[in-house]
């Protein structure tokens, strides 16, 4: 009997637990809400702020809009040279510099390359100048030249269209060194040598050759690169722009951070589009705040702004700078391409 107590007791206890629970209150349809089988730290916002590498001078017009964005930790540095260490110690999540060197370090590389081909920004804004020279002369191996950046496509493009013998006399690292040497200059000579050509970029090209000019040197033959390298080419090369400054990223970077690599390209397409179809607001809003300050634009950019419109004409109608249009595509194979034909 006792036993029959017993058991009918703990029957009855666990008939009211379970009666318990199964008349409590339905859970209630309170609409959509947090899903417990998601971590709710996978749907944040992904707040990584990548950083970028950049030489100063043309490539950063195309790039400005990540040089003055928040979400970008941009440096650029005058020394061009510098930045191919990058490529190699993954220091930087995306790189700008010469894309044929670039790529001749990923091939290089192989599946080891820490990096990765994205989009060409310049493709054309060399010019070899000559000194009192006319429309018929050449450079030939007793002038003296001067040039920067060598073994990359100022040095390469150069030897191409003239030989492959031909040499810079004097080679600086970057643009802004060779303007500084170049301004000395005085009825054509630089500390008593006679100088006879020299390669240079947009923007120095036109603000150096004002300034050259109201020294004394006035007779000053401008040879357009990109236009003699086309010519030479025209049955190998079909695109209206060569291979010249180009954007990289690192592949980690790209694969841990995808919806920060979107949004950093779209933001650097949407200043190459603003380059071309509102130019007076790109210019606006690169020259703002504290970048009005002439010293502080100089210093990011590499240029004075002043040279911008002039050499870039309405909405980029002279497109001085090169900047490749977002619409032009550029693929490894074409780097590739262009360094078999300059080799």
């Amino acid at each position: 009997m006792f036993k029959f107590l017993r058991k009918g007791a703990i029957f009855l206890f666990a008939f009211s637990i379970i009666s318990l629970v199964s008349c409590g209150p339905e859970k209630e349809n309170v609409g959509p809400g947090p899903d417990p089988d998601i971590n709710e730290d996978d749907k944040k916002e992904d707040n990584y702020i990548p950083s970028l590498i950049s030489p100063t001078g043309a490539p950063t017009l195309p790039a400005y809009k990540l040089l003055l964005s928040e979400k970008v930790e941009a440096n650029t540095v005058t020394d061009a040279t510098t930045i191919p260490a990058y490529f190699s110690s993954g220091n930087s999540d995306f790189i700008v510099f010469d894309s044929t060197n670039a790529q001749k370090l990923l091939n290089k590389a192989g599946e080891n390359a820490k990096y990765e081909f994205v989009q060409m920004l310049t493709g054309g804004n060399f010019h070899l100048l000559g000194f009192d020279k006319t429309e018929e002369d050449v450079p030939a191996n007793d002038d003296t030249i001067y040039g920067f950046m060598s073994q990359s496509t100022p040095g390469i493009l150069f030897r191409n269209i003239y030989g492959s013998d031909m040499v810079f006399d004097q080679a600086f690292n970057g643009i802004a060194e060779l303007q500084t040497s170049l301004l000395t200059m005085k009825n054509y000579e630089i500390a008593g040598t006679k100088i006879d050509w020299a390669v240079v970029a947009e923007p120095a090209n036109t603000a150096l050759q004002s300034k050259l000019k109201a020294n004394g040197n006035t007779n000053i033959l401008d040879i357009n690169l990109n236009a003699a390298f086309k010519e030479k080419h025209k049955d190998e090369w079909n695109k209206d722009y060569i291979c010249q400054a180009g954007l990289f990223v690192k592949k980690e970077f790209k694969e841990e951070h995808p919806e920060v690599y979107e949004s950093t390209i779209s933001l650097l397409q949407e200043g190459i589009n603003t380059l071309f179809t509102d130019l007076d607001s790109a210019f606006n809003e690169m020259t703002s705040g504290e970048l009005s300050d002439a010293n502080k634009f100089q210093a990011k950019f590499g240029f004075n702004s002043g040279v911008i419109k002039g050499v870039q004409g309405t909405n980029s109608s002279k497109n001085g700078f090169g900047v490749v249009p977002n619409d032009v595509k550029f693929t490894v194979g074409d780097i590739n391409k262009f360094n078999s034909l300059t080799a």
